[in-house]
């Protein structure tokens, strides 16, 4: 066997994620896809989506908002009412029947604004996003509230855990960080005050779960404000230390992207650097290919790879790699678009 056929054996080892048993590395990474209905709740068409990719080593469902968040934003997929939690029980149920493995990626834009009447949410419009200041305590406490609530409710479809979207220069994200945290109260300041959101956000979830269900996504190398965050290495070192005294399945790490290169992030903080301040499996992404992924898993950087558009285009993707098949092209015309067309239409490779 070469060598390379050896590195890419590594993509087809089994992998324990805490309580979650992997047949393989290969991991559907979260991707939204605005498909829900208007009540935000995902219907069959995303039950074949998902189901059709069951084959990963591990499912990681697009971003679910665990609380309403106002006008002004796409219509994402959501977890709090009994109609969207219906949908993503036949979601599951659709993965587990082609015996796969999902986990629901919890996640917040932030709060909702009423108008007078407090039934219609208005404001909070993308190019206006929530910063930390933005929120008082009780906004705080009803977030996290929020996810525990959500977490329970995830447990209830039959997930096989959450992961908690903490990554992608997104509002928990800018929790972390003091270029974009300027609160003065427990939320703000030293780096443990800017940690305790996160942390108590999980610990929430855990709670729920139980030990090994839980997961979280990270972007360390993620530009703040147009440039590279200086204190990023000192704050993640720290944050995936004390993620590692909790019992999580694993910690999801965004490398640096050309996109964020392209926002000012400069080279990024390397896995191998991270990876010294946590003991625990890491899944990473970041635009990996077949040989990059299976050279990352045989130099024991990271445990598992996360796939984003080779998936969207490739339902069978394992199946390609352990072919060494051609990557059907994927069409980003068709990322948020409506219908089956670039959704679940893309062919699986021939025998």
């Amino acid at each position: 066997m070469s060598e390379a056929s050896s590195k890419s054996q590594a993509l087809f080892d089994p992998l324990e994620l805490g309580a979650l048993r992997l047949p393989n590395r290969i991991v559907m990474a979260p991707m939204s896809r605005l498909r829900v209905g208007a009540d935000l709740s995902p219907g069959e068409l995303t039950a074949r989506y998902y189901a059709q990719r069951a084959s990963a080593g591990l499912i990681i469902s697009e971003s679910i908002m665990v609380a309403p968040y106002g006008d002004g934003y796409p219509a994402l997929p959501a977890i709090w009412t009994p109609e969207q939690q219906q949908g993503w029980s036949r979601v599951v149920a659709a993965v587990h029947g082609e015996q796969g493995r999902i986990v629901a990626q919890l996640s917040t834009i932030g709060k909702a604004r009423f108008d007078t009447d407090g039934k219609l949410p208005f404001g909070w419009a993308m190019g206006k996003p929530l910063t930390p200041q933005d929120l008082d305590l009780q906004d705080i406490e009803a977030m996290i509230t929020a996810f525990a609530t959500a977490a329970a409710a995830a447990k209830a479809c039959g997930f096989d855990g959450v992961e908690i979207h903490n990554g992608n220069g997104f509002l928990l994200d800018r929790f972390l960080r003091p270029g974009s945290n300027a609160r003065s109260d427990q939320y703000g300041g030293l780096i443990e005050n800017r940690l305790r959101l996160t942390l108590e956000i999980v610990d929430a979830a855990i709670a729920v779960w139980g030990p090994g269900r839980v997961g979280i996504r990270l972007s360390p190398s993620a530009p703040v404000n147009g440039a590279a965050d200086p204190d990023g290495l000192a704050t993640f070192g720290r944050l995936l230390e004390e993620l590692d005294r909790r019992a999580l399945s694993y910690v999801h790490l965004t490398r640096v992207s050309p996109e964020d290169r392209q926002q000012g992030a400069g080279d990024g903080i390397a896995l191998s650097q991270l990876r010294r301040h946590f003991s625990g499996k890491i899944i990473a992404a970041g635009e990996f290919d077949r040989e990059g992924a299976a050279s990352a898993l045989a130099d024991m950087q990271v445990d598992a790879i996360a796939f984003g558009r080779p998936f969207i285009a490739n339902p069978d993707l394992p199946r390609r790699f352990a072919l060494g098949a051609p990557l059907h092209p994927v069409d980003p015309a068709t990322f948020y678009s409506a219908g089956e067309h670039g959704y679940t239409d893309y062919p699986v490779a021939a025998v």
